[in-house]
């Protein structure tokens, strides 16, 4: 496992935050290397756990799907039990340790309201060792994990791979990630965001063009976000910090158009009920995280912190299972709860 990075890991990252899938070639050109080099500096990056290209339904634009936050009071001593039990269960995408009494945040996903309050009202709280629940919806995600950048390419070279074709365009159509005939090739492409036509034929054992075909349609259909993740210990910014606001519904958009520009900003979700605005950072230093709250209370009023929690360990992200050092060490496939409709 990788202990540190280099200055060409980070640009590489960054370049692949851009363009998940842009070819080694296509990268070569904007990055001023060679399509051996990156492809080896890229492999040596994934063996390592240090970064990770994935993939999963793409929650806003799909509006079968239906998020939520999870705050957990759990039994003392029972905390390690339920986090191995919930980090297999494909609804649970993220699982986060706080330093609060409801000491465990999860960010899960149901197919439509029936669904995803079976699973917060009857399986999550049906645990051993879980005493108590708070539930969020997410009416809006604004801003998501696969907006963060780690910062390390110049405006020129940003501009340069940013000018490369994405991976689709970003069409909505009818097409359900989680079903047959696309299910297979998302949990592959979860698994990595950068496999080709080629690599999923072989390992769903279909022919290359039927894939090429499923795959142009998930591309075109804009069904799957694709992200290119890095173990946060090994970044400048190992703090993870979730704020609990208010803000008057008619301040919201002027807010998160402000809080777009701050480099550290992770995640915005629009929440029904008081706290109706998550906002998520990833910051240098526990100090830097108090001037963010400042900036937050001062600086986006009428914004009100109403809560904060200081993440100390985050276990699972997008399915991806991590070490303390935020490394990856398996995956589950991320796929919104879902009873049997036949």
């Amino acid at each position: 496992m990788l202990e540190t990075l280099e200055e060409e890991d980070f640009s590489l990252i960054h370049a692949l935050q851009l363009r998940p899938r842009a070819s080694w070639a296509h990268l070569a050109d904007a990055l001023s290397s060679s399509p051996v080099t990156l492809a080896r500096r890229w492999e040596r990056l994934r063996e390592g756990g240090a970064a990770w290209v994935t993939a999963y339904p793409h929650v806003s634009a799909l509006p079968q799907i239906q998020a939520a936050y999870v705050e957990i009071r759990c039994a003392s001593g029972q905390v390690r039990d339920l986090i191995r039990e919930l980090r297999t269960w494909p609804s649970v995408a993220s699982i986060e340790e706080a330093s609060r009494e409801y000491s465990l945040v999860l960010t899960v996903f149901g197919l439509g309201m029936r669904d995803l309050s079976t699973l917060l009202l009857d399986a999550i709280p049906s645990l051993p060792g879980v005493l108590n629940t708070r539930s969020h919806l997410a009416s809006r995600l604004h801003v998501e994990g696969s907006s963060w950048r780690v910062g390390a390419l110049d405006r020129t070279r940003v501009q340069a791979v940013s000018q490369l074709p994405p991976a689709g365009s970003g069409r909505p159509a009818a097409v359900e990630p989680w079903k047959e005939p696309y299910a297979p090739l998302t949990i592959a492409l979860g698994e990595d965001g950068r496999r080709s036509a080629a690599d999923l034929a072989r390992i769903t054992g279909r022919p290359v063009s039927t894939v090429r075909r499923q795959l142009g349609h998930l591309l075109s259909a804009d069904a799957l976000t694709f992200r290119c993740e890095i173990a946060q210990g090994l970044t400048p910014s190992p703090i993870v910090v979730n704020w609990w606001c208010q803000v008057p519904v008619a301040h919201v958009s002027t807010c998160v158009d402000r809080l777009r520009a701050n480099p550290a900003l992770r995640q915005v979700a629009s929440l029904p009920g008081p706290a109706n605005l998550l906002v998520t950072t990833w910051m240098r230093s526990i100090e830097e995280s108090m001037r963010m709250q400042e900036h937050l209370e001062q600086g986006l009023a009428p914004l009100s912190v109403l809560d904060s929690a200081l993440i100390l360990r985050t276990v699972k992200r997008m399915g991806w299972l991590l070490d303390d050092l935020g490394r990856s060490t398996g995956f589950v496939a991320t796929m919104p709860a879902q009873r049997d409709r036949r």
